[in-house]
């Protein structure tokens, strides 16, 4: 609707009747086919061009005050999905991310710190009193962490830690499924910390994660993967063909990425191999097997 709202704005702004090479083709398909449905809008011939002619101005301001009823400058204030359902009546037309997002995570070593200025969180405190520490992320921190950042895709390797080497000191990290852009974003203005070890699912969505991690970190940050102990076994015992045959397409785009960013060690392309062999992929859950 956003580019037939668009022409039909220019029409209503002219008191002209305007040539059809005044719009794209998009617009111009979209207003022959609201010419044909409402009749509001007339399409002329005058020699060997093409014009559309408002017909009924008023129903066509009625028409547009449906589709968006509130106008954007009136909105600026407002959060953004609030401002598409009032202009668009759809919260996801439009700017629809969000300017933050949260960092759960779990410490159980005292030692663990982050900093932002004279601002100090200790998040095995927290963790110890209420199960879990939160970070808001925003553009223009400083915040740092003094250990390692250990991120798992799904919430059973966060509910349950005990797959945890008993020597870890770092600050454990859900991120659910996918690495929002916000967080992406965070991580290169600075460097947040010395490592990030990603834990995701050895499919083409978690390599996926790995590579947009890799295109994102700050450069003195050091980016590993999560490998679990026998994995290749694992892969070929306990992978799933769906999710092989769900996510391949990512998986093998991952994989050329991977290999432009030289981050294709011989670990990668063993599972590419024996991925491509089983046409299986190993979800995380599978470290407790």
């Amino acid at each position: 609707m956003a580019v037939l709202s668009e022409a039909l704005r220019r029409l209503l702004a002219s008191e002209q009747a305007l040539n059809a090479s005044d719009f794209t083709q998009g617009q111009r398909k979209q207003l022959e086919q609201f010419a044909r449905d409402t009749r509001f809008l007339e399409i002329r011939k005058l020699g060997a061009a093409t014009v559309f002619r408002l017909v009924d101005r008023q129903s066509i301001r009625n028409y547009l005050l449906k589709l968006h009823p509130l106008e954007s400058e009136a909105l600026t204030l407002l959060p953004s999905r609030s401002q598409n359902i009032g202009t668009n009546c759809d919260s996801k037309k439009g700017q629809s991310g969000h300017a933050c997002c949260y960092l759960l995570m779990k410490a159980w070593d005292p030692g663990v710190v982050w900093q932002d200025g004279y601002t100090v969180m200790q998040p095995s405190e927290l963790t110890g009193l209420f199960g879990v520490a939160a970070l808001q992320v925003v553009a223009g921190q400083s915040w740092q962490c003094n250990h390692p950042l250990l991120l798992v895709e799904n919430q059973a390797l966060f509910d349950r830690c005990d797959w945890l080497s008993e020597g870890f000191n770092g600050c454990l990290v859900y991120y659910g499924g996918q690495l929002s852009e916000v967080l992406l974003n965070w991580f290169s203005e600075q460097k947040r910390t010395d490592s990030v070890i990603l834990f995701p699912d050895y499919d083409g969505v978690g390599l996926a994660n790995y590579v947009r991690l890799a295109e994102s970190l700050h450069s003195d940050t050091i980016l590993q993967f999560y490998w679990m102990a026998d994995w290749q076994i694992k892969l070929g015992t306990y992978g799933s063909r769906l999710v092989w045959l769900k996510t391949r397409v990512q998986f093998a785009s991952a994989m050329q990425k991977l290999d432009a960013l030289n981050r294709l060690d011989d670990n990668f392309m063993q599972l590419g191999n024996l991925s491509q062999y089983y046409g299986k992929v190993l979800e995380q859950e599978a470290i407790w097997l």
